[in-house]
């Protein structure tokens, strides 16, 4: 029995990550193991689970149907873990919590003191990034993120929402000119999130039922927010900022907020994402609890 759950355990990783020397790394076992596991269950049962060739990785109709089974298995695991760190108030171990990168920097990491002041005997793992994940291929516990569509079969707690500034540097308005509406974007220099899942070249702006979808142009474009608020501080051009990216640069005179009369109407949600378990961990909702503080002491600026 025990090298049978071992066995659906690995085929589990391996059909979530797609290749065996991924769900090697993930279940920190050899490739060599993996391959060996999956192969005695074939024998096992008698019928042929992987298409294995030396560029591609697919599974069988059989395999499709076993992954089922294998993912009710270790969802089981995790649920009977979950509950039992409910019950005891747990909160101690590893914490593994995927977060939005330039939200991260300028908001979660600056309080992980106070966070580890408050919980001492937990452990936490953050990675950073912009980009959607699968959590239970990945064994996060937790995706704190801006997304418009949480992923299904997922719970998704809505956190806050996020405005957005259009703002440039004063020394770019003396060279360039200040833009008065968005029409006059055509002929400034804008700086423009793009990566492999969003490029936000259409700016959208509302004034009095007057709305209007703009598409800009620039010479910069990079999939971090973080350097997009550098880029417009330092003169490089016109940003469409997020406002959880700013503290006092606006009072500071670092930069000049345009088309005020004019609302920016992107619409960016921040949710906290997690596996959907009958009993939600300890150690999760600590944090969730952690950073929704955070977030109505106004340590987070996400509204304007």
């Amino acid at each position: 029995m025990l090298k049978k759950a071992q066995q659906m355990v690995v085929f589990n990783a391996l059909t979530k990550q797609q290749s065996f020397t991924k769900a090697a790394q993930l279940l920190d076992i050899s490739r060599t193991q993996v391959s060996k596991l999956t192969q005695q269950l074939e024998q096992r049962l008698g019928v042929q689970l992987v298409q294995r060739t030396t560029r591609s990785f697919a599974l069988t109709e059989a395999g499709r149907l076993f992954a089922k089974h294998c993912e009710k298995v270790v969802q089981e695991i995790n649920e009977a873990e979950s509950e039992l760190l409910v019950n005891e108030d747990n909160s101690q171990g590893l914490l593994r919590v995927g977060i939005a990168q330039s939200f991260a920097s300028n908001h979660v990491a600056p309080y992980i003191n106070e966070f580890h002041e408050q919980h001492p005997l937990l452990d936490l793992e953050l990675s950073l990034f912009d980009h959607r994940v699968d959590l239970i291929a990945e064994q996060l516990d937790l995706w704190i993120g801006f997304m418009d569509s949480p992923p299904e079969g997922f719970v998704a707690r809505h956190l806050s929402n996020c405005d957005f500034v259009l703002v440039a540097s004063p020394e770019y308005l003396a060279t360039h000119g200040v833009p008065y509406q968005p029409s006059d974007l055509a002929d400034h220099n804008c700086i423009i999130y793009f990566s492999r899942e969003r490029k936000d070249n259409v700016w959208s702006f509302s004034q009095q039922n007057n709305n209007q979808n703009i598409k800009v142009t620039g010479n910069y474009r990079v999939d971090s927010a973080d350097a997009i608020r550098d880029a417009t501080i330092s003169g490089n051009g016109i940003g469409y900022l997020a406002t959880y990216l700013l503290t006092d640069e606006i009072r500071q005179g670092k930069l000049i907020r345009l088309m005020p009369d004019w609302q920016l109407t992107q619409h960016m949600p921040l949710y906290a994402v997690y596996p959907r378990h009958k009993f939600l961990p300890y150690k999760v909702n600590l944090f969730i609890e952690f950073i929704r503080r955070h977030i109505e002491a106004g340590n987070i600026l996400c509204k304007w």
